[in-house]
């Protein structure tokens, strides 16, 4: 498998796979969400997280002009004034009263179950924005027409209750390996991109990592960073053996596990790192200084 975190946060490139944005009723890191904004094909609030979304727009004179796509959830949360405000400017605001799952699991279903349609009308939008059909466009729309994958970027913070940052990432772990999953799921916190590293050999691209103080490469070729070089490898559902390359401290055949030993503030050293792991394990690394919450 591989992993590309840092292609969402890149000005003029295209990310590779379609994403769409899901916005959790947590405080939004607005430095990255500037950032993935300007490349999310679809906005999704989940209930609550529309009051979030409207309060950064109001803070910016964008409330009527910069809309989700979508507000999904059982709709106990969303204030009255947000949602008949939304509803005036016929934002798609679905109710799903379904008990047995979160707000955040009922978006991912919609997303599942909406994901040709987006994708088709992501190419499409970009198609005739530029005239012309370039091969990142060509595979969105031949995707749209086999199998969609539309990956999922969540804006959800980790610096509140304990509870709440764990049920996060107790999703984030769940939907990674539910079949209805409408792709690669990133949890996008204050200062972190966190996502789930799948069994065996797992390749992510680290470009633009700052590194140690006079590394002739510590940038990525256009001067820019992305991440820092902190990351964090847990293993979350219970001990896991792992092997690394391209990190300052490399193991292999280590066992890890919640009491035991877990690898923490470890230090990217290449433009391509690799984790192999016998089970799925989280992987967080840290968000580049100018896009993290202020």
């Amino acid at each position: 498998m591989e992993w590309d975190p840092t292609q969402f946060f890149r000005d003029g490139i295209r990310p590779s796979v379609p994403f769409a944005l899901l916005v959790l009723n947590q405080p939004i890191n607005q430095r990255a969400f500037a950032a993935l904004n300007k490349h999310a094909c679809f906005t999704i609030c989940a209930d609550g997280g529309a009051n979030v979304y409207y309060d950064l727009m109001k803070s910016q004179d964008r409330e009527t002009s910069d809309l989700p796509n979508a507000i999904v959830g059982d709709l106990d949360s969303i204030l009255p004034s947000v949602r008949k405000h939304y509803e005036s400017l016929n934002v798609t605001i679905v109710h799903d009263p379904d008990q047995y799952s979160t707000d955040l699991m009922k978006c991912l279903k919609y997303l599942r179950a909406n994901a040709s349609r987006i994708l088709h009308s992501s190419a499409e939008n970009t198609s005739s924005s530029k005239g012309s059909t370039s091969e990142i466009e060509s595979q969105s729309q031949a995707q749209a027409q086999s199998h969609p994958r539309l990956d999922v970027l969540i804006l959800g913070g980790l610096g509140g209750r304990v509870d709440q940052a764990f049920s996060q990432v107790h999703h984030l772990y769940a939907m990674a390996q539910h079949e209805d999953s409408p792709g690669e799921l990133y949890l996008v916190s204050e200062e972190s991109i966190s996502f789930i590293l799948r069994t065996g050999r797992n390749v992510i691209q680290t470009p633009g990592a700052r590194r140690a103080k006079g590394s002739s490469k510590d940038t990525d070729p256009d001067g820019i960073y992305y991440l820092e070089e902190n990351i964090g490898i847990l293993p979350i559902s219970g001990p896991a053996v792992i092997s690394t390359t391209g990190f300052e401290w490399d193991v292999s055949d280590w066992r890890t596990e919640m009491g035991g030993q877990i690898s923490t503030s470890n230090h990217i050293r290449a433009d391509v790192v690799s984790v192999e792991t016998n089970e799925r394990v989280l992987f967080t690394a840290e968000l580049a200084g100018r896009f993290k919450a202020r």
